[in-house]
């Protein structure tokens, strides 16, 4: 799917491809890639082309401890401190901002952490045209941050556990909401037909964006050139 995006010339230079954290270490720590696994899951991962991506504390400890130097252009989530990224697409800024990890999986941090988040979000709107967050907190915790703080920002992507889904309104049509399934699997895509920036913007469905999930099921075509570079990989569910 990432390749083909990739050599589609019609898209070239007007997709993102965004990573959270926990491809290599799920926010539980149960899954997990196995040590041989790290160096060759890198490659592959460059080789998708992400234009930005997230690794949480353990991932980033991993790759340490490993020796390994991350996927190109990820950032490290920070307990505290979010992470900015401001990203090109089709002529226009995107700001992304990677919010801190929780003390505990899948909860939302302290009041000051959210604060920080805020002010994260206030000091980028006005460098871009559409400004983006990625949540570690899983889908509940986003859920409540959502309702919580009612936060300014034009899409919101989910990613620790919880049910997966495609991009959806949240906050009476302010926000797009997606989450990742926790275990992969799929790729969910959203397609942003028409720029908010009207104080009364709302998203609505197949006027100005559009979502879709990708399986990555038996029924997917593998791509021979992965299929290389991960040859040996140990399945990441046999841990013996």
């Amino acid at each position: 799917m990432l390749k083909t995006i990739r050599s589609n010339a019609d898209l070239a230079g007007r997709t993102l491809v965004i990573g959270g954290p926990f491809e290599f270490i799920s926010s539980d720590g149960q899954d997990h890639a196995m040590e041989a696994s790290f160096a060759p899951l890198v490659k592959a991962y460059d080789a998708l082309g992400y234009n930005s991506g997230a690794m949480s504390m353990a991932e980033a400890a991993k790759f340490q401890s490993l020796g390994i130097a991350p996927p190109h252009g990820w950032v490290t989530l920070d307990p505290k401190e979010p992470r900015t990224v401001i990203l090109a697409a089709n002529g226009h800024k995107v700001g992304v901002v990677y919010f801190p990890e929780g003390k505990h999986p899948d909860d939302l941090p302290a009041e000051d952490t959210l604060s920080k988040v805020s002010r994260a979000l206030k000091e980028l709107r006005p460098q871009v045209a559409l400004l983006v967050g990625v949540s570690p907190w899983g889908s509940q915790a986003t859920h409540d941050y959502l309702e919580k703080t009612a936060p300014d920002l034009d899409i919101l992507l989910g990613a620790g556990l919880g049910v997966g889904f495609m991009a959806r309104p949240a906050l009476d049509g302010k926000v797009l909401l997606a989450h990742a399934y926790y275990k992969g699997k799929a790729i969910y895509a959203i397609d942003v037909l028409a720029l908010p920036g009207a104080k009364d913007f709302k998203w609505v469905a197949g006027t100005n964006f559009s979502s879709k999930a990708v399986a990555l099921d038996e029924a997917f075509p593998p791509d021979p050139d992965m299929e290389r570079l991960l040859q040996g990989v140990q399945d990441p569910g046999d841990k013996h």
